[in-house]
């Protein structure tokens, strides 16, 4: 048996959220501490975790010590050059953070990418940051042309302060960090809005049936933990005369029809009224029209149950692995 291996961040922000997401998608993630490199899961016998660093989880793809990974889109394409590497899920709804362009605070003329575009054509910028490649596509798309990359690995935010840059680009989740080193995000200079995403070799899925079976069984859960975010169970009582009547009435509005169809049981009450339970499954954006509608049909006992899975079967996941 091949076991499929799967790459996660071993640190920063990025991990435990990670595990949070596994373990919300019925995959708990065992490691038996900060320091180990690999970990288990009884998710699926032939699962093998490895714990890497982000950066380097795109080059274990590509080398095919890992079959699939998770690490934040703002890394992977920093390194998706010369790998052999697919995005699976491009956004798996955790991990947001931007990555911006910010200036010191005290350049009051320069406030969008057209001011400092203008402003470099006689000024050099020397622009510091993690990010080189973004960074120079960003820059070419705004016609940029007189800069300098300076790539640094300390705290980016520091190098207009210590004189290493006059500007940066870096991750920021709130931008607090950048507001408390006298910088500001310009208000277009957002590169990229990141997320944590899932990535894969599809030539090593393909080629070995164990790691290709293990790896469309994760991705269900997965994909059953995303759309759980987007529906509710509703759970109500209401009177009719029988279940095919009530069916017909319920089918009429398209809130309320679920995404096959009402569970509809008998409800055998001590007032002797002929009341009857439903169960349906509804979107987000139906669920304020779905509430109201129910309302005016006099349901009673209207209760909202948070999903933790949900398989709605649309989407393909053997072409979205070897596709």
């Amino acid at each position: 048996m091949t076991m499929l291996n799967i790459a996660l961040p071993s640190s920063g922000p990025l991990y435990q959220s990670t595990i949070d997401f596994f373990n919300n998608a019925g995959i708990p993630i065992k490691r038996s501490s900060l320091r180990a490199y690999s970990g288990t899961t009884n998710f699926d016998k032939n699962i093998k975790i490895i714990f890497q660093r982000q950066s380097d989880i795109p080059n274990s793809i590509s080398n095919k010590v890992a079959d699939i990974g998770v690490l934040g889109l703002d890394r992977y394409l920093e390194n998706i050059q010369n790998n052999k590497t697919k995005t699976l899920i491009e956004k798996l709804g955790y991990g947001h953070c931007d990555l911006v362009i910010a200036v010191p605070q005290s350049w009051n003329d320069i406030n969008n990418m057209s001011d400092l575009v203008a402003y470099s054509n006689t000024n050099k910028l020397r622009i510091a940051t993690k990010y080189p490649l973004q960074t120079q596509n960003y820059l070419a798309e705004n016609h940029m042309k007189s800069y300098e990359i300076i790539s640094t690995n300390g705290a980016v935010e520091s190098a207009p302060q210590t004189g290493i840059a006059d500007i940066i680009v870096d991750i920021s989740s709130t931008g607090t960090t950048i507001r408390e080193n006298n910088l500001k995000i310009l208000d277009d200079g957002y590169i990229l809005f990141s997320e944590a995403t899932l990535i894969s070799n599809s030539v090593t899925l393909s080629n070995y049936k164990d790691k290709f079976n293990s790896a469309k069984k994760l991705l269900y859960f997965i994909l059953g933990n995303m759309n759980s975010k987007l529906y509710n169970t509703i759970i109500f009582n209401i009177e009719s005369e029988n279940e095919n009547q009530l069916f017909k009435m319920l089918n009429q509005h398209s809130s309320i029809r679920g995404i096959i169809g009402p569970t509809i049981a008998k409800v055998y009450s001590r007032d002797e009224r002929n009341w009857f339970s439903v169960t349906v499954v509804v979107s987000n954006e139906l669920l304020s029209d779905a509430i109201e509608i129910m309302d005016k049909l006099n349901a009673e006992g209207i209760t909202i149950v948070q999903n933790k899975l949900v398989f709605d079967g649309t989407t393909d996941i053997e072409k979205l692995l070897t596709g």
